[in-house]
């Protein structure tokens, strides 16, 4: 297909009302463009069929050569095109041109059986002078048998056309170029992708490839030939010759959207660190394809990973636009605009997702999320609350979601729920060791002291390093049964598994304090004061206080 040819065509100015000097003019633009591809030619041939068409819409040989031209052009799509042939045989039915070009893009839009019957009508119209209405038709049947189970009779038929048409051909003096030119282009296609084809299943590859270069020399697909080296390294796992291949082909076809997808889906798979060259491919894809909403959605996570957060929410906003009732892209941008810190526009997004729920267990978790946010940052924990129950009711399952329930009912200082709410996380996940520390803090606020240090001694066997649970066993042996020298057993290995935890160090210390040994108290409270300057985990005053009080003098 030709590209677009920035220079504009020079044309004299004309009187408007001879027809007949224009379509002329036209004629010898569009013969010059066929002989010589002067993209000059072509547009002023545009420019002169168009005037024509303007001062009498009822000639019937404009349309389908208008249609040619702008379609080669890439400024109309197919349908346009055989819309096109088909009004100009609506004006002369028995125009046999516009019944070649019907059959022409009806074969490239992939209709083979109506092509046939148009390339047929043509012949029958043609009578001798049938030859490129013939090679069309013959070169369609063979097509058509590659993507169909081969019939020997349609084959013969297909070669019968074909032959004929070339034994025809000296008939034929007004063979347009570019319909010849692409006959035998087909013919080369077929021939070069069935011998690769060949040596492909054969698995000689590097001939393959090297037939594969050759094939797009002599046709000039390099778009469709360096594709399928492309294709045929990342089939045998080399992903970086692969890719090498697919943007050699979109230099010269940059409008090829099957390669910029290849290329990035490559690189993705095979080379995330890539970022840049993945997210320009998702640009060139989102430019090509601008109502695909999936491609905005992608890109989205892209500059996600990039942390161009605005970049990302104007990806997933587009993505919304073209498709509103998707909650998955409700749903990625409250997550972004959690990252830009805009929560009311989280909260809204995330409430649309929910509208939508796609599905009850995804939606949980999304109900989830909203609740962290009134939990956690608006502080309103019976909003919170709410939405953590919806999780529950959308996932019975969530264990996430009740053991979130459960600290926004801590923070409530709603205990008895809290408890109910950690035991059935607890049937649901019995292996959670942060649960039954949790659960654990949560009995001894409620003053079940033996509960309490079954439900840390729990936290402490699923995970021997878990330094939260020593350190609030020991609080509870320490401050609940008057059993100093267990606490600091528990301290001790607090601090063993997290040589930075000032809480343990400070707590350490009041063990000590209350065993009346100041120095081992003193060294402990200086411990948990220096490595709390960079933790800031504990009130420095208590622990200066506590400091002091040893050598105060009575």
């Amino acid at each position: 297909m030709l590209k677009q040819n920035n220079q504009e065509a020079q044309i004299p100015v004309l009187s408007g009302s001879d027809v007949d000097h224009i379509l002329y003019l036209a004629q010898k633009s569009h013969e010059n463009y066929l002989i010589s591809s002067d993209k000059t030619d072509l547009d002023t041939a545009l420019v002169y069929y168009q005037e024509a068409i303007k001062l009498n819409p009822s000639i019937s040989d404009v349309y389908y050569k208008l249609a040619s031209l702008l379609w080669e052009k890439g400024d109309i799509d197919l349908n346009i095109a055989i819309k096109n042939c088909k009004k100009a045989i609506e004006l002369d039915s028995r125009s046999a041109n516009a019944r070649l070009y019907l059959g022409y893009f009806l074969k490239a839009s992939g209709n083979y059986k109506e092509a046939e019957r148009s390339f047929k009508f043509s012949i029958k119209l043609s009578g001798f002078k049938s030859s490129k209405a013939r090679i069309a038709l013959g070169l369609t049947i063979i097509e058509r048998l590659r993507q169909t189970t081969p019939q020997g009779s349609d084959f013969i038929k297909g070669m019968y056309y074909f032959l004929s048409g070339i034994v025809m051909s000296p008939c034929d003096f007004d063979i347009i170029k570019t319909l010849y030119k692409g006959c035998l282009e087909d013919f080369y296609l077929f021939f070069y992708k069935f011998k690769a084809d060949f040596y492909k299943k054969l698995g000689k590859y590097q001939k393959t490839i090297k037939i594969c270069k050759k094939a797009a020399l002599i046709t000039g697909r390099k778009d469709l030939f360096y594709s399928k080296i492309g294709d045929l390294y990342l089939e045998i796992q080399n992903s970086q010759r692969a890719a090498d291949f697919y943007r050699e082909v979109l230099v010269a076809s940059p409008d090829n959207i099957v390669l910029w997808a290849k290329l990035a889906d490559v690189l993705q798979t095979h080379d995330k660190n890539n970022l840049e060259e993945i997210i320009y491919c998702y640009n060139k894809l989102a430019v090509l394809e601008s109502g695909n909403p999936g491609v905005f959605y992608e890109l989205g996570h892209l500059y996600l990973q990039k942390e161009d957060r605005f970049s990302a929410v104007n990806s997933f906003k587009r993505s919304i636009e073209l498709e509103p009732n998707n909650a998955f892209y409700h749903n990625s941008l409250a997550y972004t605009l959690v990252q830009l810190q805009d929560y009311d526009g989280a909260i809204s997004e995330y409430m649309q997702a929910i509208r939508l729920n796609p599905d009850n267990e995804w939606t949980s978790i999304v109900c989830q999320a909203l609740g962290a946010i009134y939990h956690q940052i608006k502080d309103n924990i019976d909003a919170a609350i709410v939405a953590y129950q919806t999780a529950i009711l959308m996932d019975p399952q969530n264990v996430d979601a009740f053991m979130s329930l459960g600290e926004a009912y801590q923070d409530k200082n709603d205990l008895d729920n809290t408890i109910d709410c950690y035991c059935n996380a607890a049937k649901l996940e019995p292996g959670c060791p942060k649960l039954f520390c949790n659960l654990g803090l949560t009995l001894w606020e409620k003053g079940y002291i033996d509960e309490a240090i079954v439900a840390y001694h729990k936290a402490i066997n699923l995970n021997p390093k878990y330094e939260i649970a020593f350190n609030n066993l020991g609080v509870v042996y320490l401050d609940g049964t008057r059993n100093p020298e267990e606490a600091i057993v528990m301290f001790t290995q607090a601090i063993k598994h997290n040589p930075n935890y000032a809480l343990a160090y400070y707590n350490k210390g009041r063990a000590y304090h209350t065993l009346k040994n100041k120095t081992d108290a003193a060294k402990y409270y200086q411990m948990a004061i220096d490595i709390n300057i960079i933790t800031e985990e504990i009130d420095e005053c208590e622990v200066q206080e506590r400091l002091h009080s040893l050598f105060a003098v009575i």
